[in-house]
């Protein structure tokens, strides 16, 4: 609680200059805010921002609200006094249970070293730990590191505050967009810190990563010293530039959407305070929220669709395909199973193959329950997801991957191949359901971005079991490319096979018919 209370306490100007500037700022946001809301618009907007500088000693929270007061004033806009005081209080609310939440997570120092060492072996592992030679790149003279540290310490919140302020009245549907994902995101990144605790950059010995803001004099005012994972500096800034780019078109959208964030990304690591990877994780749990938020009807009617088909299963596992995924798959099931019952241990990762199998059957029967309007999953799709877990089973249980080295090559690439597939039936049964008239080529690219993506994500885990489990599945830098290679090669080799075998049933999609004549102009 003390730790608190420092926090939330007074600062006065350190200098006469910065005194001015806030003041100044005060009086330009009574003005304006005053012509957005009347007096208590005005009132609210100019003590919140009073309080900001009080409370982080800076000005430029207090320019910020100025900043946007003006635009709002010269755009004519306005905001009930009783709307703007609700939202105040709810994002005020928010804050200060933030504030609570995060001083009672305080991490131990072994732990986070540990968990840092581990984020830097990854990055290293495929070459990617760049971030003492981005610091020593661009740290420079006094006013140059300076300004870095301006924006790391108090430039972030004077967006996030500014923009709040602008969407509240501009954009409502956006704000409370923009709103509800900041308190997710919030509640989210406290499990994570208190889960995973990371110590950042500038704490680990031995990277030589400076701390730019101790070294300029000023000194840190964090709860918990190590909570470098997630990075809501980057996560919120880059919400900010996605929830501002949505109404955009073209490279302007672009650059909002992503400019923000990755500008911020270099800030933090210039800084010594984030791994890259720090925010990447931010965006992800900031901008993946808001991303569910914005699509929320499609979700839950995706949900309702699904939860509506699970009585479907035993159908579809009577239907031709899923009868034969049953006997196939239920037979390696009850084979994996009567093995460990017979021999303990008869083949290594027993329990991986016995859930991989049974949840690959289980995933098959409901994706064909699910699908069944649009005539379930095709016969190859069923049989690629078939092959794949046979092939896993047999190159553990007979030595095959010891024995044979293009072994991993085939399954990875048959693994892949079975996530691009199903990837390209689920956009097949959306696009049907939505009537959409995107051309068949954006499924195709769309569904090997999946499948690709899920080869890179099985990489990382691979090199995450090995780290944290000692696995020994990840066998450097080569064996990953190689299986990258793989992996792309499954997902095109696949897609292109379901493409031509819907172009060859005489799908609507890929058969358009003669354009309509144009009508005469009267």
């Amino acid at each position: 609680m003390r730790g608190l209370l420092d926090a939330l306490a007074f600062h006065l100007p350190s200098h006469p200059l910065e005194g001015a500037v806030t003041l100044g700022a005060l009086a330009v946001s009574a003005a304006a805010w005053r012509r957005v809301g009347g007096p208590a618009v005005a009132a609210l907007a100019t003590a919140g921002a009073a309080g900001a500088f009080f409370q982080v000693g800076h000005p430029a929270i207090p320019l910020a609200v100025a900043a946007v007061g003006l635009l709002h004033a010269r755009s004519g806009r306005r905001i009930p006094a009783g709307a703007f005081a609700r939202e105040i209080a709810i994002v005020l609310a928010g804050f200060l249970a933030y504030e609570a939440a995060r001083f009672q997570v305080v991490s131990d120092p072994e732990p986070a070293i540990r968990n840092a060492r581990r984020i830097v072996d990854l990055e290293a592992a495929f070459g990617l730990f760049r971030e003492r030679e981005l610091q020593q790149l661009l740290v420079g003279p006094g006013p140059v590191t300076a300004a870095w540290n301006l924006l790391y310490s108090h430039a972030f919140l004077a967006v996030v505050i500014g923009a709040l302020l602008w969407l509240v009245v501009a954009d409502p549907p956006r704000y409370r967009l923009f709103r509800n994902a900041l308190g997710i995101s919030t509640v989210l990144a406290i499990i994570l810190i208190a889960a995973y605790p990371v110590a950042p950059p500038r704490l680990m010995p031995g990277l030589g990563i400076e701390d730019t803001v101790v070294n300029a004099g000023n000194v840190h005012k964090f709860a918990n010293e190590y909570a470098a994972i997630p990075s809501l500096h980057v996560g919120w800034t880059a919400l900010v530039g996605w929830v501002l780019a949505l109404p955009l078109r073209g490279w302007p959208r672009a650059a909002v959407m992503f400019g923000p964030g990755l500008g911020m990304l270099l800030v933090v690591i210039v800084t010594g305070n984030h791994y890259w990877l720090d925010g990447v994780a931010g965006a992800a749990v900031t901008v993946g929220p808001a991303v569910v938020l914005l699509h929320r009807a499609a979700v839950a009617g995706f949900l309702r669709a699904a939860a509506a088909a699970l009585p479907d299963i035993p159908a579809a596992a009577a239907n031709p395909r899923g009868r034969v995924s049953t006997i196939t798959l239920g037979g390696l099931f009850i084979y994996l199973g009567a093995g460990q019952l017979i021999n303990p241990g008869f083949t290594d990762f027993w329990g991986y193959l016995f859930f991989q199998v049974g949840a690959t059957l289980l995933l098959l029967l409901a994706a064909e329950a699910f699908l069944a309007r649009e005539g379930g999953l095709s016969w190859l799709t069923h049989g690629i997801a078939i092959a794949c877990s046979w092939a896993d089973v047999l190159g553990t249980d007979g030595d095959l991957y010891a024995r044979i080295d293009e072994y991993d090559k085939l399954t990875h690439a048959m693994g892949t191949a079975a996530v691009t597939a199903a990837a390209w039936e689920v956009l097949r049964a959306a696009a049907r359901r939505t009537g959409s008239t995107r051309p068949p080529r954006d499924r195709f690219l769309l569904s090997v971005a999946i499948g690709v993506a899920a080869g890179i994500g099985w990489e990382v885990y691979e090199y995450l079991g090995d780290v944290v489990f000692q696995t020994t599945r990840s066998q450097g830098r080569w064996d990953t490319f190689n299986d990258l290679v793989s992996d792309t090669a499954g997902a095109l080799v696949i897609a292109a096979l379901l493409w031509r075998q819907e172009r060859r049933a005489g799908a609507e999609e890929f058969e358009p018919g003669p354009r309509p004549r144009p009508a005469p102009p009267s």
